[in-house]
């Protein structure tokens, strides 16, 4: 969670970027001004004295003019609201006004439009008295876009996205889910920068709709979830503690804050994993996601690796030779190779007698990351020697 100092030094930051913004705009619209007045003033009359023709354009050009510098005005009064906005949101504690710039910059624009039509001489009146007609026939052919407009005042006036926001966007409409972040939510779509760092455009209409919102912030992180399916063919709980070691000493490096395993699902074929993971960047998602796969995939091979049928080999041989030597013999030859291989230790039963078949379990302990495969060769040559050596001496 960002510190006192952090949320006061990003306060300066937004406050010190809406100055600069205010200040810039405002030497624009004196330029504009004072190349209005000079324009107006002398250059006007002079080219009127030389060419009187041009005197019927005179209201076309301070018509321009007016255009220009209510428009300015307009951006400038939507900067301040932005930045003010901006301002106040990184200075409250767990709350998020960006939501009300969406409905102000309608409104800031509206109005202007409604200025420059006064000054142009239009009434607004009669505009709307006479666009009724035109307004029911248009409303069908725009029905979509009217749905998007109305979407996103009520999506921003609810709270429901806000810029900023790090949100998983769930509906039947788009490719699910959509994870990312909000960067602005305008009149017809939404702005989101996605965990693959592009910026994909969502529709109003859509969001307020059809789509289930998760916000993935809690407590100033962004936390997420992936569904780890492993087969159950080795024990999981060792897969557990070897991919979080793992983890751990990858962590650093994926820009991980914390994680949180869960053995989440059992049944007949899978083992589920529920990994929760913490972090700051959404951009920083998918590597976070290669890393947790990762390390559970290389642990669950290194389990399966280390004893698939549980740390023990049965070994069958004909009762031709008497199975008390063929377990001496094949000790003497298992220890000579164990520690090259990696078997920590090991014990011999005499398991199962029969008539055809005596049969002799073999149990180990492994360093870790030795290969089951290696092991189950070293310890079945050791005892097939030893029998048939002791073949080759009764055959005398």
């Amino acid at each position: 969670m960002p510190s006192k100092a952090a949320k006061s030094r990003l306060a300066k930051t937004v406050h010190s970027a809406m100055v600069r913004d205010i200040y810039k705009i405002i030497v624009m619209m004196v330029i504009l001004v004072a190349v209005y007045l000079l324009i107006e003033i002398t250059i006007l009359p002079l080219l009127e004295s030389y060419i009187p023709s041009l005197d019927i354009y005179d209201k076309y050009f301070r018509n321009g003019i007016t255009v220009i510098i209510v428009l300015g005005g307009a951006l400038i009064v939507q900067k301040i609201t932005k930045n003010a906005i901006e301002y106040k949101s990184s200075k409250a504690r767990g709350k998020n006004y960006r939501g009300l710039y969406t409905i102000l910059r309608a409104l800031i624009f509206g109005v202007a439009i409604a200025i420059i039509l006064g000054a142009l001489g239009v009434s607004l009146t009669g505009a709307l008295l006479g666009g009724t007609v035109a307004g029911l026939i248009l409303s069908y052919a725009l029905q979509p876009t009217v749905s998007n407009l109305l979407g996103g005042i009520l999506l921003a006036s609810t709270g429901v996205v806000k810029p900023k926001d790090r949100i998983s966007f769930y509906s039947w409409e788009f490719d699910n889910p959509v994870v990312g972040e909000v960067i602005d939510v305008k009149t017809l779509t939404a702005d989101i920068l996605t965990i693959d760092g592009n910026v994909t455009k969502l529709p109003n209409a859509a969001l307020l709709g059809s789509t289930q919102f998760t916000d993935l912030g809690v407590n100033g992180v962004i936390r997420s979830t992936i569904d780890v399916a492993l087969p159950v063919d080795a024990q999981i709980s060792g897969i557990m503690k070897i991919a979080r070691e793992r983890i751990e000493k990858a962590k650093g490096g994926a820009k991980i804050i914390d994680f949180y395993p869960y053995f989440f699902t059992k049944n007949f074929n899978s083992n589920q994993i529920k990994v929760n993971f913490d972090y700051n960047s959404i951009l920083d998602y998918n590597n976070i996601v290669n890393v947790i796969n990762t390390a559970y995939e290389e642990a669950y091979w290194e389990m399966k690796n280390r004893a698939p049928q549980g740390n023990n080999i049965i070994l069958g041989f004909p009762v031709d030779v008497p199975i008390f030597d063929i377990m001496s013999i094949g000790n003497l030859l298992l220890d000579e190779a164990k520690e090259s291989t990696g078997i920590l230790d090991y014990s011999t039963t005499f398991f199962i007698k029969s008539s055809a078949v005596n049969s002799i379990k073999v149990k180990f302990t492994l360093k870790d990351g030795t290969s089951y495969d290696s092991v189950a060769n070293v310890i079945n040559s050791s005892y097939e020697k030893a029998y048939l050596q002791l073949k080759s001496q009764t055959s005398k």
